[in-house]
C-alpha cells in the first residue's frame, strides 16, 4: 500500500495545486469586483485554497519533494 500511494503522490501534488491556483485566480476575480454579495463567493475561494494546501501538504508528507 505504502508503494502505490508513493507512486500517486505526484499526480495527488499536480491536483493540489492546480486547486490552489484556481482558488487565488478565484479569489483575485472577487476581490477585484468588490466585496459584493456578502462574502459567499470569498468564502468558496478561500475553501479551495485550503482544500489545495491540505491536498499539496498530504502529498509533501507522503515523500513529494518536487516536480
Amino acid at each position: 500500500m505504502e508503494a502505490l500511494v508513493r507512486l500517486a503522490v505526484q499526480p495527488i501534488a499536480y491536483c493540489g495545486n492546480a486547486i490552489l491556483l484556481i482558488g487565488l485566480i478565484y479569489l483575485g476575480f472577487q476581490l477585484k469586483d468588490g466585496m459584493q454579495g456578502g462574502g459567499g463567493e470569498q468564502r468558496k475561494a478561500i475553501g479551495m485554497i485550503a482544500a489545495g494546501a491540505v491536498i499539496t501538504a498530504f502529498a509533501i508528507l507522503y515523500g513529494f519533494t518536487g516536480f
